[in-house]
């Protein structure tokens, strides 16, 4: 028998791969040591030929990659064309399909699920394998032992609990995955990995609908799961003014981003491309400055990763103060000034200590900043 499969598709936008897909290969790779399985990286898109040194130094053990005109940009069908007729084309199903949490991803997994008849968690937080046992009276059939069932856990009723959803009866097991709260591998220069081109047949009914052009909202360039350091805003702030000083703050910092909580979004204040927790983005910056945000278990459960909290309310009573790593309880509009001030002076002191010596920036003489 074929050994175990974990297959992780991994998205790419004009040849880029996207964060989500390496967080999903961190994750898959620590399901398939545990499994004992193989972990599979799933590529579809054209002239990506580079894509695949990426994903195997990132812990695929094998690229599977669909190079061709006709999925240039995604469409539904065409993707689930190819990516079904590939699941057939193996002696048997792979034991789980990860895919993110994402526009793209949202679309295609129920397409993927409906299509090879099995069930789908959809936006987990966490993800095991595990045993579970299971004894149904009405149907004997589905009463057993399940060694190695995948653990899709995900928040519910409001994100207080959280719900482990089960499906062992058929493989594939599939999930999808919120950005941002799985951790990417090292990269390793070392790692080997085989890489495997995919057949691409469509039908003509796959290619009914044609992209004509492609319009990206400018707001959408913040990427803040990519960020190192992140500044965000709440109500607290009070008017949408207050966002440009903490844009000031955040440029204090090498790759950093402006955040905000849904009040602010919902506001006005801020588009929703800055929103971070529940029904935002989930990130996990080196450093995560929190400014008149209460910390509402809506906020924190997108941003509590973060390496390093730093809280700044006037409120001394608020939340966000029970799990910061570090708290100021005072005006934000007399403490970031005075952050602000403080990090530029400091900025000026490394730039004069450091004549005839490779300049090292703010960012790179904190700690905190630094790769671990």
């Amino acid at each position: 028998m074929d050994r175990k499969r974990i297959v992780v598709f991994a998205e790419q936008v004009n040849g880029e791969l996207q964060p989500i897909g390496l967080e999903l290969l961190g994750a898959g790779r620590r399901l398939a040591d545990k499994l004992g399985a193989t972990l599979s990286a799933l590529v579809l898109g054209y002239n990506i030929a580079h894509l695949p040194p990426i994903l195997i130094g990132h812990g695929a053990d094998q690229v599977f990659i669909a190079d061709h005109p006709e999925l240039a940009e995604y469409r539904t069908l065409p993707y689930r064309r190819v990516i079904t007729d590939l699941i057939k084309s193996w002696p048997q199903p792979p034991h789980t399909i990860l895919l993110g949490s994402t526009t793209t991803g949202r679309d295609l997994a129920p397409r993927l699920a409906a299509h090879l008849e099995t069930g789908l968690t959809a936006d987990c937080t966490e993800l095991d394998i595990g045993p579970f046992e299971y004894t149904n009276s009405k149907d004997p059939s589905k009463s057993g032992l399940f060694p190695d069932c995948l653990y899709a856990i995900r928040p519910s009723f409001g994100e207080s609990l959280k719900a482990r959803i089960l499906g062992p009866w058929k493989n594939p097991q599939m999930a999808t995955v919120r950005p941002g709260v799985m951790v990417p591998l090292p990269w390793d220069r070392s790692r080997q990995g085989e890489v495997i081109p995919v057949p691409v047949n469509l039908d003509p009914g796959d290619l009914r609908l044609q992209i004509v052009e492609t319009v990206r909202n400018l707001s959408q360039a913040v990427d803040l799961t990519r960020a190192k350091v992140i500044v965000s805003g709440g109500y607290g702030l009070g008017s949408p003014e207050g966002f440009e000083l903490l844009k000031e703050l955040a440029a204090c910092f090498p790759n950093s981003a402006v955040g905000s909580s849904r009040k602010a979004v919902d506001s006005g204040w801020i588009p929703y491309a800055h929103q971070v927790g529940q029904t935002g983005k989930t990130v996990r910056p080196q450093l995560y400055i929190a400014c008149g945000i209460s910390g509402a278990i809506q906020h924190r459960v997108g941003m509590d990763k973060s390496q390093t909290i730093i809280a700044i309310n006037k409120d001394s009573a608020a939340p966000i103060f029970k799990f910061a790593h570090y708290g100021i309880v005072g005006d934000l509009y007399q403490v970031v000034p005075e952050l602000i001030r403080q990090l530029r002076q400091r900025q000026e002191e490394l730039r004069e200590g450091a004549e005839g010596q490779p300049f090292q920036s703010l960012g790179e003489r904190i700690p905190i900043l630094q790769s671990r």
